[in-house]
């Protein structure tokens, strides 16, 4: 038995002494401690691992004086990635012709890669829908406007509206932040 599982085995001992309740000292002294019981875990140091009951056996080892200290214990954390997953938001189903409430998205977006995966900017013509396939055609209508742009993204995922515009959609079609307009299915 290594050297080191012997000295484990002693901590574990005396470890289960202080966790255990002691007797008082008595004249027949403890069955734990030769000479009486005591809470000094001090005294431990001294008593020889057989008179506490402990075996320790010596291994030779060839090539070897006394076998080397095991690595000091070092608790290390293991860290696993954890995948954030956004709450669903279910996307009514289409119909060709509504009215729908939209927003636009744009300055924190340009320079990313679309869902469809065009490089969004500024002078991209296009929405996002949530469940229309890419490339699908909008005829938008806005008071007096209309314009035909494809969905080139995924979104809005804001609850209760339809479509995100791109910046230049918003600016061709005259809309507000938000506003409500007439989308119909190109055919």
């Amino acid at each position: 038995m290594p050297a080191y599982l012997a000295r484990t085995g002693l901590v574990v001992f005396a470890m289960l002494l202080v966790l255990t309740p002691l007797t008082e000292r008595t004249a027949e002294g403890s069955p734990f401690i030769p000479g009486g019981a005591t809470t000094d875990m001090r005294a431990l140091r001294d008593v020889p691992p057989a008179a506490l009951g402990i075996e320790v056996a010596t291994v030779a080892v060839a090539g070897a004086e006394r076998a080397p200290d095991p690595p000091p214990m070092i608790a290390t954390a293991v860290v696993q990635p954890v995948t954030v997953v956004a709450p669903a938001i279910v996307a009514p189903p289409v119909q060709s012709d509504a009215v729908v409430l939209a927003s636009w998205y744009g300055p924190g977006f340009y320079g990313n890669r679309t869902a469809c995966g065009q490089i969004y900017s500024p002078e991209i013509l296009g929405v996002a829908h949530l469940s229309l396939p890419c490339g699908t055609l909008l005829t938008l209508t806005y008071g007096p406007r209309s314009i035909t742009v494809a969905v080139i993204d995924r979104g809005p995922y804001v609850v209760g509206r339809t479509l995100d515009l791109s910046s230049a959609t918003k600016l061709a079609l005259g809309c507000t932040d938000l506003c409500t307009l007439r989308m119909q299915l190109a055919r």
